[in-house]
């Protein structure tokens, strides 16, 4: 494959991907863009990513490498899904009453 076919070879900028994930065949995960790991168990793994929080459901998952100074996660595992977070900018005059009381 050239360059230029490459996913993300547009040739605008050389730097890498803010987020990016990699599933292959359901069972290998590499995701980029990690800032934190919330929470992790063998069926649920819980990030924080430059573009939200990302859950990931499945069975017998593990991490199997982290490094947040690279922003880069490795899991393997059954995945069945991936779900992202909605964030909504919050305005500023949006009181707590305001928000219950929708």
């Amino acid at each position: 494959m050239s360059e230029a076919a490459k996913p993300g070879a547009a040739g605008l900028s050389s730097n890498p991907p803010t987020h990016g994930v990699v599933l292959d065949a359901r069972r290998h995960l590499e995701v980029v863009g990690v800032t934190h790991v919330d929470t992790f168990t063998e069926d649920t793994i819980v990030l924080s990513t430059d573009l939200g929080t990302l859950t990931i459901k499945g069975h017998a998952l593990r991490i199997q490498q982290v490094n947040l100074d690279t922003s880069h996660l490795v899991a393997d595992g059954e995945v069945d899904g991936l779900q992202y977070s909605r964030r909504r900018p919050r305005a500023p005059d949006e009181t707590l009453w305001r928000r219950l009381w929708r």
